[in-house]
């Protein structure tokens, strides 16, 4: 059985693409939905731009596409890295190498509760929460008992090193990152 708003998110979805800049998410009992600036757009490039130069392949990386998770709200990361072997939609959580989430609002508690619980709660190996409002960025690693065991911050200006479940390595340069009032 899918998960009862599928429906209303499908629609929600399809009206974003056909009007631009917004973004729709549902996070609990919510739906969220934020506009995608500037700063949120050039970052998701840039992180995008980075796991492809890592090498690789473009249809790994993935930007703003539904994840299933069964018996939950679905999320829909801003950027998703997804296992080698070309999985297909729809796409599930145990496709997932990494979710990276960049921030849309100062003290966003979707990113850094909700989300963050339940990709640690599914397995989701690596979680990458990138703050335009801080300049920092946090990556939580190893998925334990429904929390993540490891959590690197790092300031904008720094180099992200993101080891994936694979064995690939990203290099991600936040010294272009832009910053948010």
């Amino acid at each position: 059985m899918s998960w009862p708003l599928d429906a209303l998110v499908s629609t929600f979805h399809a009206i974003c693409e056909r009007q631009g800049g917004i973004k729709i998410d549902v996070v609990g009992d919510r739906i969220v939905i934020s506009m995608r600036t500037e700063v949120h757009c050039h970052t998701d490039f840039a992180v995008q731009e980075a796991v492809i130069a890592a090498g690789l392949v473009g249809e790994r990386v993935l930007s703003n596409v539904l994840i299933e998770f069964p018996g939950e709200a679905p999320r829909v990361p801003d950027v998703s890295i997804l296992r080698g072997g070309r999985p297909e939609e729809p796409y599930s959580y145990k496709d997932l190498l990494a979710a990276v989430e960049i921030v849309s609002t100062k003290h966003d508690r979707y990113d850094f509760t909700l989300k963050e619980e339940q990709y640690a709660r599914f397995g989701v190996p690596a979680f990458l929460v990138i703050d335009p409002f801080r300049g920092e960025c946090d990556l939580l690693t190893r998925p334990v008992d429904g929390r993540y065991a490891s959590r690197k911050l790092s300031k904008y200006g720094d180099v992200i090193h993101l080891r994936l479940a694979d064995g690939s390595e990203i290099d991600i340069p936040t010294d272009t990152f832009d910053r948010r009032k």
